[in-house]
């Protein structure tokens, strides 16, 4: 069916960007949601997004079908441009679940996957399931939805992105990404390496005592602890940090 109408035209690109959104934005993207239901929100979403920003795009003519597939395509990388940041913050906190899962020697333990389908540590799932339900409890999801709104103003269909400069930002991003969650756990994780020397040390004094079996419940204990302790703050932090990002991406 060849759509003949500008109007169809814009909502059709509008609709591309924000369902290509909806299918990486943590949250709307788990495994645990169905297609359906990830589609009528697009449908919603994009059409209240279409009557703030209807006229304003650009499209004045009908576009040919070569011309109708590369505005499509050019909205697919738009939308990775605004949502691909934020799927690496909620990755490199699952990272930061793995290395503290690691470092208080609760390893073996295996999770159920949720959010995803890769499989995860029972923490990595905690912090996930925990960090998503704060982006939707704070309303982040809406300020996504409004910054969703304002690139259409920003970056107009058809407007061409740099490819490099894109892969550059990413880059540092993900250095501060990361450096970020470690901050975030490092009270774990100075506690489990202080731990580890002193039981290295020990053992190397009483080679005849098994230290490491006497040392791995304190470890194990301590970090529980500890994770009980500052596990909020982590969580909260890190829901500000994403905040901050959302409002300079605005």
């Amino acid at each position: 069916m060849i759509i003949q109408s500008p109007i169809l035209i814009e909502y059709f690109l509008v609709f591309m960007r924000v369902s290509a959104c909806f299918m990486i934005l943590p949250g709307f993207s788990a495994a645990q949601v169905a297609v359906r239901i990830r589609l009528f929100a697009a449908i919603g979403i994009s059409f209240s997004i279409f009557m703030l920003v209807q006229g304003k795009l650009g499209i004045n003519s009908l576009p040919g079908v070569g011309q109708l597939v590369i505005l499509s395509l050019n909205e697919l990388f738009i939308a990775l441009v605004l949502v691909i940041p934020i799927r690496f913050m909620f990755l490199a906190l699952s990272f930061l679940g793995e290395v503290i899962t690691q470092f208080i020697g609760l390893s073996p333990i295996p999770g159920i996957p949720l959010g995803d389908d890769q499989s995860s540590t029972v923490l990595s799932g905690l912090f996930n399931v925990t960090a998503v339900v704060l982006f939707f409890s704070t309303g982040l999801h809406l300020s996504f939805i409004l910054a969703l709104a304002n690139s259409f103003l920003i970056y107009p269909p058809g407007e061409l992105l740099s490819i490099s400069s894109f892969v550059e930002t990413i880059s540092i991003n993900l250095d501060a990404y990361f450096n970020t969650v470690v901050r975030l756990g490092a009270p774990v994780i100075i506690y489990a390496v202080i731990l580890n020397l002193i039981a290295g040390l020990v053992n190397k004094l009483t080679p005849q005592v098994p230290i490491y079996f006497v040392s791995t419940p304190f470890l194990i204990t301590g970090g529980l602890i500890l994770l009980t302790w500052i596990g909020d703050d982590i969580l909260s932090l890190f829901i500000r940090e994403v905040n901050y990002f959302m409002q300079q991406s605005r």
